[in-house]
């Protein structure tokens, strides 16, 4: 009876072990702006993959096309005088893909835009959109 106790014990014990050895890896190019709010928001949401700087262990790995825009003044004159109002917004949107790093298959994607009404809220219109993309990522990983 002892011995199976410390037996359960033991598997209890390196479960957590378990599970991320058994975890896929996402490469996230460092060189890529975008990179740092998703890392950022994969740890967040809980996605249960794991982030790593060496794309030859990576199982998958993520490309962002980004568009942007802080809304200027000039925005707002413009857009006033096309539709009758003050509309100064910005926005961030940003397509994800998510390519499986053997196969080349691209196994997800996803495009998630936020807006603002505060002008250069660019920063926290980028963790939004990560999060959003971690989120919608997470949700279809089986």
């Amino acid at each position: 009876m002892r011995i199976r106790s410390i037996a359960v014990t033991g598997l209890l014990l390196l479960f957590p072990f378990l599970i991320l050895a058994q975890q896929k890896k996402i490469y996230l190019d460092p060189n890529d702006d975008f990179s740092a709010y998703f890392s950022s928001a994969i740890h967040k949401k809980k996605v249960p993959v794991t982030v790593t700087t060496d794309p030859q262990q990576a199982d998958y790995t993520a490309q962002f096309q980004a568009k942007a825009s802080d809304g200027t003044l000039l925005q707002g004159i413009l857009s006033s005088l096309g539709q009758g109002g003050n509309d100064i917004k910005s926005f961030n949107e940003v397509v994800m893909t998510i390519v499986e790093a053997r196969s080349k298959d691209v196994v997800f994607s996803y495009t998630c835009r936020k807006v603002s009404q505060n002008m250069g809220a660019s920063s926290a219109l980028a963790t939004s959109v990560a999060e959003c993309l971690a989120k919608h990522w997470k949700d279809s990983i089986h």
